[in-house]
């Protein structure tokens, strides 16, 4: 009976530990993920302020500390290490004051403020996206801003998360990693990264690419979005859609994904208020809606926006959050 009990109970913690937590980076987002991969040569590092480098990591596994307990990881079997921004503990302090800043009554702290946030970019990313929707006019329309200026944002690699994630073929290990500086070995000879200034850090390239972002009310029909996804010919996108749109020059009528009927249609070929897309900043637009299926017929970068006229970037409201999957065509 007792050994029976023992096991249950490792069980369930094991089962625990395995499944994690979703990162609350980004709200109501999955995190990007993969469904196969293979090996790379070597790893790709993104520092925070968005610095790219290839090396190797001179460990053989990585220790992470969880509230289950440590584990010990072998590199081999590691896809992808993002780390959090409890790496940095005066980080969250900085960049909420700098927020809070945004809607002071001295001009000179909302500018500062603002040229400081530029500088973070996506690493303010969470607390600029919190901050758009406050209803301070001031706070709003900088941080509306500030978001623009970043583009579309990847979930996985550009939003970090308030821990740190080792991501396995299957499954993700939530906690901190057991490092304070890494050891990258590079073409151009060792170098060392101090933790905090990581961001993520991928061994495996994806077989599969899935990816969640945000197409808000500005981007318009002639104002889409880069999404950083690539494709090409013969390439299978899958794109799930949800959320809704509105704006005041349509009485704030709310827009789903599949658009409406009822003000007819836009640029004579799509419904007004429905999601679009076109490969490329000048290829021919589709319509996406709340579901897409088809092969690519070309290579380019997948453009989104929202089939309504340039002058609703300044009266819309709204997001439709936009789940796309790429399978490659088989080689």
């Amino acid at each position: 009976m007792m050994a029976s009990m023992n096991a249950f109970l490792s069980s369930t913690l094991l089962a625990a530990i395995l499944v994690g937590f979703s990162c609350s980076a980004h709200a109501a987002a999955p995190a990007a993920s993969t469904t196969a991969t293979k090996r790379t040569d070597a790893a790709h590092f993104t520092l925070r302020d968005g610095t790219q480098i290839v090396g190797k990591l001179e460990i053989k596994n990585v220790e992470v500390t969880t509230v289950y307990g440590s584990l010990t990881v072998p590199l081999d079997d590691v896809v992808k290490i993002r780390i959090g921004k409890k790496s940095d503990r005066d980080l969250k302090t900085r960049i909420d004051k700098l927020v809070t800043d945004l809607g002071s009554k001295d001009f000179a702290a909302r500018d500062t403020a603002t040229v400081e946030l530029a500088k973070l970019g996506r690493t303010a990313y969470t607390e600029l996206r919190k901050a758009s929707f406050s209803e301070d006019q001031e706070v709003k329309e900088r941080a509306n801003k500030l978001i623009d200026e970043m583009g579309v944002l990847d979930d996985e690699a550009d939003v970090p998360c308030e821990d740190d994630e080792v991501t396995t073929p299957t499954f993700t290990i939530v906690g901190a990693v057991k490092f304070e500086t890494l050891s990258i070995g590079t073409k151009f000879g060792p170098l060392k990264v101090a933790k905090k200034d990581l961001a993520v850090m991928s061994l495996a390239e994806p077989q599969k690419i899935s990816r969640t972002v945000s197409v808000p009310a500005r981007a318009t029909a002639g104002r889409m979005i880069a999404t950083g996804v690539r494709v090409k010919r013969g390439d299978r996108l899958v794109i799930n859609a949800s959320g809704t749109v509105s704006y005041r020059n349509y009485g704030g009528t709310q827009f789903t994904p599949e658009g409406s009927s009822n003000y007819g249609a836009w640029n004579e070929n799509f419904q007004t208020g429905s999601l679009l897309g076109r490969f490329s900043a000048s290829g021919p637009m589709f319509k996406v809606g709340e579901r897409y299926n088809d092969k690519v017929e070309t290579d380019g970068e997948l453009f989104l926006g929202v089939a309504t006229h340039d002058s609703g970037s300044s009266y819309g409201n709204g997001e439709f959050k936009v789940r796309i999957q790429v399978q490659p065509a088989s080689p």
